[in-house]
Protein backbone atom coordinates (compact mmCIF):
# COMPACT_ATOMS: atom_id res chain seq x y z
CA UNK A 1 0.00 0.00 0.00
CA UNK A 2 1.33 3.66 -0.75
CA UNK A 3 1.96 6.07 1.95
CA UNK A 4 -0.69 8.46 0.40
CA UNK A 5 -3.55 5.37 0.74
CA UNK A 6 -2.64 4.53 4.09
CA UNK A 7 -2.33 7.68 5.70
CA UNK A 8 -6.49 8.54 4.40
CA UNK A 9 -7.81 5.03 6.28
CA UNK A 10 -5.06 5.55 8.92
CA UNK A 11 -7.38 4.66 12.35
CA UNK A 12 -5.47 7.32 15.00
CA UNK A 13 -5.26 9.69 11.83
CA UNK A 14 -9.06 9.56 11.80
CA UNK A 15 -9.47 10.08 15.90
CA UNK A 16 -7.52 12.97 15.59
CA UNK A 17 -9.72 14.70 13.03
CA UNK A 18 -12.58 13.35 14.28
CA UNK A 19 -12.36 14.82 17.84
CA UNK A 20 -11.40 18.01 16.22
CA UNK A 21 -14.44 18.47 14.39
CA UNK A 22 -16.52 17.23 16.69
CA UNK A 23 -15.08 19.90 19.17
CA UNK A 24 -15.50 22.45 16.24
CA UNK A 25 -18.94 21.24 16.04
CA UNK A 26 -19.83 21.57 19.79
CA UNK A 27 -18.62 24.86 19.96
CA UNK A 28 -20.86 25.91 16.76
CA UNK A 29 -24.04 24.68 18.49
CA UNK A 30 -23.12 26.74 21.78
CA UNK A 31 -23.03 29.52 19.56
CA UNK A 32 -25.82 28.92 17.90
CA UNK A 33 -27.99 28.36 21.53
CA UNK A 34 -26.76 31.18 23.48
CA UNK A 35 -29.51 33.35 23.04
CA UNK A 36 -26.49 36.32 22.74
CA UNK A 37 -27.19 39.21 20.84
CA UNK A 38 -23.56 38.74 19.50
CA UNK A 39 -24.49 35.62 17.50
CA UNK A 40 -23.26 35.39 13.81
CA UNK A 41 -25.64 35.66 10.99
CA UNK A 42 -27.64 33.63 9.53
CA UNK A 43 -26.34 33.31 6.44
CA UNK A 44 -23.10 35.38 4.92
CA UNK A 45 -24.35 36.27 1.45
CA UNK A 46 -21.85 35.79 -1.61
CA UNK A 47 -23.01 35.84 -4.84
CA UNK A 48 -22.83 32.90 -7.08
CA UNK A 49 -19.80 33.95 -9.06
CA UNK A 50 -17.63 35.18 -5.79
CA UNK A 51 -18.27 31.63 -4.02
CA UNK A 52 -16.95 30.28 -7.32
CA UNK A 53 -14.38 31.89 -7.42
CA UNK A 54 -13.17 31.44 -3.65
CA UNK A 55 -13.53 28.25 -3.76
CA UNK A 56 -12.29 27.76 -6.83
CA UNK A 57 -8.68 29.19 -5.73
CA UNK A 58 -8.96 27.09 -2.40
CA UNK A 59 -9.04 23.82 -4.74
CA UNK A 60 -5.74 25.33 -6.84
CA UNK A 61 -3.70 24.82 -3.40
CA UNK A 62 -5.07 21.40 -3.25
CA UNK A 63 -3.20 18.91 -1.45
CA UNK A 64 -3.77 21.08 1.82
CA UNK A 65 -3.75 18.88 5.03
CA UNK A 66 -5.42 22.05 7.32
CA UNK A 67 -8.70 20.24 7.74
CA UNK A 68 -9.67 22.25 10.16
CA UNK A 69 -9.21 25.80 8.68
CA UNK A 70 -11.75 23.40 5.85
CA UNK A 71 -13.91 22.95 7.92
CA UNK A 72 -14.02 26.80 9.53
CA UNK A 73 -14.47 27.98 5.96
CA UNK A 74 -17.48 25.52 5.60
CA UNK A 75 -19.23 27.05 8.69
CA UNK A 76 -18.69 30.54 7.37
CA UNK A 77 -20.14 30.08 3.83
CA UNK A 78 -23.05 27.60 4.60
CA UNK A 79 -26.33 28.81 5.60
CA UNK A 80 -26.99 27.91 9.39
CA UNK A 81 -30.09 26.18 10.13
CA UNK A 82 -29.56 25.74 13.67
CA UNK A 83 -29.65 29.77 14.30
CA UNK A 84 -32.89 30.69 16.22
CA UNK A 85 -33.30 33.42 13.08
CA UNK A 86 -33.46 30.69 10.40
CA UNK A 87 -37.37 30.29 9.68
CA UNK A 88 -36.74 29.50 5.96
CA UNK A 89 -36.74 26.63 3.82
CA UNK A 90 -38.77 23.26 5.68
CA UNK A 91 -35.76 21.25 6.32
CA UNK A 92 -34.48 19.65 9.69
CA UNK A 93 -32.71 21.44 12.58
CA UNK A 94 -30.78 18.28 13.14
CA UNK A 95 -30.46 16.82 16.21
CA UNK A 96 -26.65 15.70 17.27
CA UNK A 97 -27.71 11.92 17.89
CA UNK A 98 -28.59 11.87 14.10
CA UNK A 99 -25.30 12.87 12.97
CA UNK A 100 -23.84 11.31 14.82
CA UNK A 101 -25.36 8.05 13.56
CA UNK A 102 -25.01 9.31 9.76
CA UNK A 103 -21.43 9.90 10.20
CA UNK A 104 -21.14 6.18 11.38
CA UNK A 105 -23.48 4.69 8.84
CA UNK A 106 -21.18 6.85 6.07
CA UNK A 107 -18.24 5.05 7.15
CA UNK A 108 -19.98 1.74 7.13
CA UNK A 109 -21.71 2.60 3.75
CA UNK A 110 -23.92 -0.80 3.15
CA UNK A 111 -26.16 -0.96 -0.05
CA UNK A 112 -29.80 -1.36 0.90
CA UNK A 113 -31.10 -2.70 -2.25
CA UNK A 114 -30.70 -6.37 -1.03
CA UNK A 115 -30.44 -7.62 2.10
CA UNK A 116 -27.03 -9.67 1.92
CA UNK A 117 -25.56 -6.32 1.70
CA UNK A 118 -28.21 -4.08 3.64
CA UNK A 119 -28.72 -6.49 6.87
CA UNK A 120 -29.21 -4.07 9.53
CA UNK A 121 -30.23 -1.02 7.65
CA UNK A 122 -33.18 -3.01 5.90
CA UNK A 123 -34.49 -4.53 9.28
CA UNK A 124 -34.62 -1.19 10.48
CA UNK A 125 -36.37 0.25 7.47
CA UNK A 126 -38.84 -2.61 8.61
CA UNK A 127 -38.92 -1.41 12.07
CA UNK A 128 -39.55 1.90 11.05
CA UNK A 129 -42.23 2.11 8.96
CA UNK A 130 -44.45 -0.75 10.89
CA UNK A 131 -44.16 1.80 13.73
CA UNK A 132 -45.61 4.45 11.65
CA UNK A 133 -48.52 1.71 10.44
CA UNK A 134 -49.15 1.25 14.40
CA UNK A 135 -49.57 5.00 15.04
CA UNK A 136 -51.45 5.46 12.08
CA UNK A 137 -53.86 3.20 12.80
CA UNK A 138 -53.08 0.17 10.59
CA UNK A 139 -52.42 -2.19 12.76
CA UNK A 140 -49.58 -4.86 12.08
CA UNK A 141 -50.06 -5.48 8.88
CA UNK A 142 -47.92 -1.80 7.34
CA UNK A 143 -45.14 -2.20 4.79
CA UNK A 144 -42.91 0.57 3.21
CA UNK A 145 -39.72 0.91 3.20
CA UNK A 146 -37.47 4.29 3.41
CA UNK A 147 -36.59 6.50 0.28
CA UNK A 148 -34.90 9.82 -0.74
CA UNK A 149 -37.07 12.28 -0.13
CA UNK A 150 -40.65 13.33 -0.87
CA UNK A 151 -41.13 13.47 -4.48
CA UNK A 152 -39.56 10.22 -4.97
CA UNK A 153 -41.76 9.07 -2.34
CA UNK A 154 -45.17 10.36 -3.85
CA UNK A 155 -44.18 9.16 -7.37
CA UNK A 156 -43.40 5.71 -5.91
CA UNK A 157 -46.53 5.51 -3.81
CA UNK A 158 -48.52 6.92 -7.19
CA UNK A 159 -46.68 4.36 -9.40
CA UNK A 160 -48.32 2.00 -6.68
CA UNK A 161 -52.01 3.10 -6.91
CA UNK A 162 -51.76 3.08 -10.48
CA UNK A 163 -50.48 -0.36 -10.81
CA UNK A 164 -53.36 -1.26 -8.33
CA UNK A 165 -56.39 0.55 -9.71
CA UNK A 166 -56.15 0.44 -13.48
CA UNK A 167 -57.53 -3.57 -14.59
CA UNK A 168 -54.56 -4.09 -17.05
CA UNK A 169 -50.55 -4.27 -16.43
CA UNK A 170 -49.84 -0.86 -17.16
CA UNK A 171 -46.01 -1.43 -15.99
CA UNK A 172 -45.61 -3.64 -19.15
CA UNK A 173 -48.43 -2.57 -21.47
CA UNK A 174 -48.59 1.21 -20.78
CA UNK A 175 -51.90 3.29 -20.88
CA UNK A 176 -52.98 1.55 -24.09
CA UNK A 177 -54.80 5.04 -25.07
CA UNK A 178 -57.18 5.41 -21.93
CA UNK A 179 -56.32 9.01 -20.08
CA UNK A 180 -56.38 7.93 -16.31
CA UNK A 181 -55.58 10.85 -13.56
CA UNK A 182 -55.47 11.47 -9.73
CA UNK A 183 -57.43 14.44 -8.03
CA UNK A 184 -55.68 16.78 -5.90
CA UNK A 185 -55.50 19.90 -4.08
CA UNK A 186 -54.62 22.99 -6.07
CA UNK A 187 -52.48 23.97 -3.53
CA UNK A 188 -50.73 20.33 -3.79
CA UNK A 189 -46.81 19.75 -4.00
CA UNK A 190 -45.79 20.67 -7.66
CA UNK A 191 -44.19 16.78 -7.20
CA UNK A 192 -47.82 15.47 -7.20
CA UNK A 193 -48.27 17.24 -11.03
CA UNK A 194 -44.75 15.80 -11.92
CA UNK A 195 -45.71 12.60 -11.00
CA UNK A 196 -48.53 11.88 -13.21
CA UNK A 197 -46.11 13.27 -15.76
CA UNK A 198 -43.36 10.69 -15.50
CA UNK A 199 -46.07 8.12 -15.23
CA UNK A 200 -47.07 9.31 -18.83
CA UNK A 201 -50.00 10.43 -17.92
CA UNK A 202 -49.43 14.16 -19.24
CA UNK A 203 -50.91 17.50 -17.81
CA UNK A 204 -54.62 16.01 -17.62
CA UNK A 205 -53.02 13.59 -14.68
CA UNK A 206 -53.63 15.53 -11.92
CA UNK A 207 -57.50 17.00 -11.86
CA UNK A 208 -57.04 19.87 -9.43
CA UNK A 209 -60.11 20.77 -6.62
CA UNK A 210 -60.71 24.07 -5.78
CA UNK A 211 -59.62 25.05 -2.04
CA UNK A 212 -61.94 26.51 0.75
CA UNK A 213 -60.99 29.93 2.39
CA UNK A 214 -58.18 28.28 4.90
CA UNK A 215 -56.78 26.69 1.61
CA UNK A 216 -57.93 23.16 2.20
CA UNK A 217 -59.47 20.69 -0.22
CA UNK A 218 -62.86 22.12 -0.95
CA UNK A 219 -64.57 18.61 -0.22
CA UNK A 220 -67.70 19.88 -1.63
CA UNK A 221 -66.02 20.37 -5.29
CA UNK A 222 -64.68 16.39 -4.97
CA UNK A 223 -67.75 15.03 -6.96
CA UNK A 224 -68.13 17.94 -9.28
CA UNK A 225 -64.44 17.77 -10.37
CA UNK A 226 -65.09 13.59 -10.19
CA UNK A 227 -67.70 13.91 -12.63
CA UNK A 228 -66.40 16.52 -14.86
CA UNK A 229 -63.41 14.75 -15.60
CA UNK A 230 -65.21 10.93 -16.43
CA UNK A 231 -67.61 12.99 -18.46
CA UNK A 232 -64.60 13.70 -20.39
CA UNK A 233 -63.16 10.89 -20.96
CA UNK A 234 -60.68 11.23 -18.20
CA UNK A 235 -60.53 7.73 -15.88
CA UNK A 236 -59.86 9.13 -12.13
CA UNK A 237 -57.92 6.31 -10.07
CA UNK A 238 -57.23 7.88 -6.73
CA UNK A 239 -57.29 10.98 -4.67
CA UNK A 240 -54.12 13.10 -3.37
CA UNK A 241 -54.37 14.96 -0.29
CA UNK A 242 -52.11 17.00 1.39
CA UNK A 243 -50.95 16.95 5.00
CA UNK A 244 -50.06 19.73 4.68
CA UNK A 245 -49.75 21.97 1.57
CA UNK A 246 -46.42 22.99 1.36
CA UNK A 247 -46.99 26.99 0.62
CA UNK A 248 -49.75 27.63 3.52
CA UNK A 249 -49.33 24.47 5.49
CA UNK A 250 -53.19 23.76 5.51
CA UNK A 251 -54.72 19.68 6.26
CA UNK A 252 -56.98 18.77 3.80
CA UNK A 253 -59.78 17.13 5.23
CA UNK A 254 -58.78 13.07 5.58
CA UNK A 255 -61.61 11.98 7.04
CA UNK A 256 -63.68 13.36 4.53
CA UNK A 257 -61.55 12.47 1.17
CA UNK A 258 -61.43 8.66 2.40
CA UNK A 259 -65.26 8.57 2.78
CA UNK A 260 -65.03 10.19 -0.73
CA UNK A 261 -62.55 7.15 -1.94
CA UNK A 262 -64.32 4.38 -0.67
CA UNK A 263 -67.44 5.13 -2.55
CA UNK A 264 -66.12 5.78 -5.96
CA UNK A 265 -63.13 2.70 -5.16
CA UNK A 266 -60.86 5.29 -5.32
CA UNK A 267 -57.21 5.18 -4.15
CA UNK A 268 -56.13 7.76 -1.38
CA UNK A 269 -52.75 8.73 -1.02
CA UNK A 270 -51.76 11.01 1.35
CA UNK A 271 -48.94 13.52 1.12
CA UNK A 272 -47.76 13.74 4.62
CA UNK A 273 -43.93 14.73 3.78
CA UNK A 274 -44.12 18.04 5.93
CA UNK A 275 -47.39 17.32 8.09
CA UNK A 276 -47.93 13.96 8.69
CA UNK A 277 -45.24 13.91 11.78
CA UNK A 278 -48.54 15.46 13.67
CA UNK A 279 -48.92 11.30 14.19
CA UNK A 280 -46.48 11.57 17.05
CA UNK A 281 -48.47 13.94 18.71
CA UNK A 282 -51.87 13.45 21.17
CA UNK A 283 -52.17 17.39 21.22
CA UNK A 284 -52.20 17.23 17.57
CA UNK A 285 -52.84 14.09 15.62
CA UNK A 286 -56.62 15.52 15.02
CA UNK A 287 -54.91 17.03 12.20
CA UNK A 288 -55.02 13.35 10.36
CA UNK A 289 -57.83 12.40 11.60
CA UNK A 290 -59.24 9.58 8.59
CA UNK A 291 -55.52 9.00 7.66
CA UNK A 292 -56.58 4.94 8.98
CA UNK A 293 -58.11 5.04 6.03
CA UNK A 294 -55.97 5.97 3.81
CA UNK A 295 -53.95 3.28 1.11
CA UNK A 296 -50.42 5.18 1.33
CA UNK A 297 -49.15 7.57 3.02
CA UNK A 298 -45.57 9.47 2.76
CA UNK A 299 -43.78 11.10 5.78
CA UNK A 300 -40.20 12.98 5.62
CA UNK A 301 -38.09 12.51 8.66
CA UNK A 302 -36.08 15.23 7.41
CA UNK A 303 -37.91 18.12 7.97
CA UNK A 304 -39.49 18.13 11.12
CA UNK A 305 -38.01 14.75 13.31
CA UNK A 306 -34.54 15.80 13.00
CA UNK A 307 -32.89 14.15 10.94
CA UNK A 308 -30.38 14.91 8.28
CA UNK A 309 -31.57 15.42 4.84
CA UNK A 310 -32.96 12.92 3.18
CA UNK A 311 -35.13 10.29 5.28
CA UNK A 312 -38.79 9.75 3.55
CA UNK A 313 -40.95 6.68 5.00
CA UNK A 314 -43.13 5.97 2.29
CA UNK A 315 -45.49 3.52 3.79
CA UNK A 316 -49.28 1.62 2.03
CA UNK A 317 -51.91 0.22 4.39
CA UNK A 318 -52.35 -3.12 2.79
CA UNK A 319 -50.25 -6.37 2.51
CA UNK A 320 -49.03 -6.89 -0.78
CA UNK A 321 -49.22 -3.20 -2.55
CA UNK A 322 -45.52 -2.25 -2.22
CA UNK A 323 -45.00 -5.44 -3.81
CA UNK A 324 -47.14 -4.54 -7.18
CA UNK A 325 -45.24 -1.22 -7.98
CA UNK A 326 -42.46 -2.77 -10.29
CA UNK A 327 -42.59 -6.18 -11.92
CA UNK A 328 -38.77 -6.34 -13.08
CA UNK A 329 -35.98 -8.96 -13.52
CA UNK A 330 -32.96 -9.09 -11.38
CA UNK A 331 -31.83 -12.78 -11.32
CA UNK A 332 -28.23 -11.55 -10.50
CA UNK A 333 -29.62 -9.96 -6.94
CA UNK A 334 -32.49 -12.29 -6.50
CA UNK A 335 -33.65 -15.98 -7.27
CA UNK A 336 -37.71 -15.69 -6.17
CA UNK A 337 -38.40 -12.67 -8.58
CA UNK A 338 -42.18 -13.19 -7.90
CA UNK A 339 -41.48 -13.55 -4.29
CA UNK A 340 -42.67 -11.17 -1.39
CA UNK A 341 -39.32 -10.62 -0.29
CA UNK A 342 -39.65 -7.77 2.43
CA UNK A 343 -36.10 -7.79 3.25
CA UNK A 344 -34.57 -7.35 -0.70
CA UNK A 345 -36.07 -3.28 -0.80
CA UNK A 346 -35.07 -3.41 -4.58
CA UNK A 347 -38.09 -5.03 -5.67
CA UNK A 348 -40.16 -2.09 -4.20
CA UNK A 349 -38.17 0.81 -4.60
CA UNK A 350 -36.34 3.05 -7.52
CA UNK A 351 -32.84 2.61 -5.83
CA UNK A 352 -31.02 -0.18 -5.69
CA UNK A 353 -27.82 1.91 -4.11
CA UNK A 354 -29.17 4.01 -1.33
CA UNK A 355 -28.11 5.58 1.91
CA UNK A 356 -27.60 3.83 5.20
CA UNK A 357 -30.35 5.64 5.87
CA UNK A 358 -32.48 3.85 8.72
CA UNK A 359 -29.45 4.67 10.86
CA UNK A 360 -30.47 7.87 11.43
CA UNK A 361 -33.67 7.92 11.95
CA UNK A 362 -33.46 4.26 14.29
CA UNK A 363 -30.97 6.12 16.42
CA UNK A 364 -32.99 8.62 17.38
CA UNK A 365 -35.80 6.81 18.05
CA UNK A 366 -33.91 4.15 20.30
CA UNK A 367 -32.64 6.88 22.10
CA UNK A 368 -35.23 9.23 23.02
CA UNK A 369 -38.43 7.34 22.36
CA UNK A 370 -41.02 9.22 20.09
CA UNK A 371 -41.77 11.58 22.99
CA UNK A 372 -38.81 13.70 21.44
CA UNK A 373 -40.66 13.50 18.24
CA UNK A 374 -43.75 15.02 19.80
CA UNK A 375 -42.42 17.91 21.93
CA UNK A 376 -40.39 19.18 18.96
CA UNK A 377 -43.58 19.15 16.72
CA UNK A 378 -45.52 20.82 19.60
CA UNK A 379 -42.90 23.70 19.70
CA UNK A 380 -42.96 24.61 16.51
CA UNK A 381 -46.56 24.70 15.70
CA UNK A 382 -47.05 26.46 18.91
CA UNK A 383 -44.24 29.02 17.65
CA UNK A 384 -46.09 29.63 14.36
CA UNK A 385 -49.07 30.44 16.16
CA UNK A 386 -47.68 32.93 18.30
CA UNK A 387 -46.14 34.14 15.49
CA UNK A 388 -49.59 34.38 13.85
CA UNK A 389 -50.76 36.59 17.03
CA UNK A 390 -47.90 39.31 16.33
CA UNK A 391 -48.52 40.04 13.07
CA UNK A 392 -52.29 40.10 13.71
CA UNK A 393 -51.33 42.50 16.12
CA UNK A 394 -49.71 44.82 14.08
CA UNK A 395 -51.31 47.31 11.75
CA UNK A 396 -48.56 46.74 8.64
CA UNK A 397 -49.04 43.12 8.02
CA UNK A 398 -51.66 40.31 6.96
CA UNK A 399 -51.82 37.00 6.32
CA UNK A 400 -53.61 35.00 3.95
CA UNK A 401 -54.78 32.33 6.67
CA UNK A 402 -55.11 34.01 10.62
CA UNK A 403 -54.60 30.84 12.23
CA UNK A 404 -52.11 28.75 11.08
CA UNK A 405 -52.66 24.57 11.33
CA UNK A 406 -48.74 23.98 11.48
CA UNK A 407 -45.70 25.60 11.60
CA UNK A 408 -45.51 27.68 8.68
CA UNK A 409 -46.77 31.24 8.28
CA UNK A 410 -47.53 33.36 4.94
CA UNK A 411 -47.42 36.90 5.51
CA UNK A 412 -46.84 40.32 3.88
CA UNK A 413 -46.36 43.93 4.83
CA UNK A 414 -48.91 46.51 3.28
CA UNK A 415 -49.79 49.30 3.31
CA UNK A 416 -53.77 51.13 3.33
CA UNK A 417 -53.65 52.11 -0.65
CA UNK A 418 -51.27 50.27 -2.31
CA UNK A 419 -51.65 48.27 -4.92
CA UNK A 420 -51.26 44.87 -5.90
CA UNK A 421 -48.18 45.51 -7.89
CA UNK A 422 -47.10 47.85 -5.22
CA UNK A 423 -47.32 45.37 -2.47
CA UNK A 424 -45.86 42.56 -4.48
CA UNK A 425 -42.89 44.79 -5.51
CA UNK A 426 -41.81 45.66 -1.98
CA UNK A 427 -42.27 42.42 -0.24
CA UNK A 428 -40.24 40.71 -3.29
CA UNK A 429 -37.61 43.94 -2.03
CA UNK A 430 -37.74 43.09 1.84
CA UNK A 431 -37.22 39.53 0.98
CA UNK A 432 -33.93 40.05 -1.46
CA UNK A 433 -32.81 42.48 1.37
CA UNK A 434 -33.04 39.80 3.83
CA UNK A 435 -31.12 37.29 2.20
CA UNK A 436 -28.33 39.84 1.71
CA UNK A 437 -28.13 41.21 4.51
CA UNK A 438 -28.21 37.65 6.76
CA UNK A 439 -29.45 38.23 10.02
CA UNK A 440 -32.54 36.59 9.42
CA UNK A 441 -33.62 33.76 6.39
CA UNK A 442 -37.00 33.31 5.04
CA UNK A 443 -38.43 32.55 1.76
CA UNK A 444 -41.26 33.40 -0.29
CA UNK A 445 -44.15 32.06 -1.97
CA UNK A 446 -47.30 32.48 -4.21
CA UNK A 447 -51.04 31.81 -2.30
CA UNK A 448 -53.33 32.12 -4.98
CA UNK A 449 -51.34 34.03 -7.42
CA UNK A 450 -49.86 36.77 -4.67
CA UNK A 451 -46.75 36.84 -3.42
CA UNK A 452 -45.86 36.33 0.27
CA UNK A 453 -43.28 36.00 2.42
CA UNK A 454 -42.93 32.68 4.29
CA UNK A 455 -41.63 31.42 7.63
CA UNK A 456 -41.66 27.42 8.13
CA UNK A 457 -40.47 27.60 12.38
CA UNK A 458 -37.77 24.20 12.41
CA UNK A 459 -35.83 25.63 15.23
CA UNK A 460 -37.16 24.73 19.05
CA UNK A 461 -34.56 27.21 19.94
CA UNK A 462 -36.50 29.85 18.39
CA UNK A 463 -38.40 32.11 20.51
CA UNK A 464 -40.94 35.06 20.26
CA UNK A 465 -37.91 37.52 20.65
CA UNK A 466 -36.52 36.38 17.48
CA UNK A 467 -40.14 36.32 15.97
CA UNK A 468 -40.80 39.95 17.09
CA UNK A 469 -37.35 40.64 16.29
CA UNK A 470 -38.04 39.84 12.64
CA UNK A 471 -41.03 41.90 11.88
CA UNK A 472 -39.37 44.64 13.23
CA UNK A 473 -36.18 43.86 10.48
CA UNK A 474 -38.75 43.78 8.21
CA UNK A 475 -39.78 47.49 9.35
CA UNK A 476 -36.80 48.54 8.93
CA UNK A 477 -35.31 46.83 6.42
CA UNK A 478 -36.42 49.41 3.53
CA UNK A 479 -36.79 52.79 4.91
CA UNK A 480 -40.43 54.32 4.89
CA UNK A 481 -39.27 57.07 2.92
CA UNK A 482 -38.08 54.91 0.20
CA UNK A 483 -40.85 52.36 0.37
CA UNK A 484 -43.02 55.43 -0.21
CA UNK A 485 -46.80 55.75 1.06
CA UNK A 486 -48.79 56.31 -2.12
CA UNK A 487 -50.10 53.87 -4.41
CA UNK A 488 -48.51 52.44 -7.98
Amino acid sequence: MTDILAQAYDPEHFRWQGHQLVDHLADYLAGMYSGSDSLEKVLHYASPEELYQRWKDDLAQAPNPDLPAYFEAILHDTIHMHHPKYMGHQTSNVAPTAALAGLAGELLDPGMGVYEQGTAGVVFERLITEALGREMGWGEATEGFLTSGGTLGNLTAMLCARQVMIERDVWENGFEGRQCAFLASSEAHYSIGRAAKVMGMGSRGVVPVPVNERFQMDISRLEECYQRAENQGVKIIGVVASSCATATGSYDPLDEIAGFCEAKKLWLHVDGAHGACVIFSKKLKYLLKGIERADSVILDFHKMLMVPKLVTAVAFRRPGHSYQTFAQKASYLWDKDEGHEWYNLAKRTFELTKSFMSVRVYALWRTYGTQLFAENVETLYDLARTFARLIASSGDFEMPVAVPESNIVCFRFFQIGWSEKKTERVNAEIREKLVMDGEYFIVQTRVQGKLYLRTTLMNPFTTERELAGLLEKIRNVIGYSELGMGNE
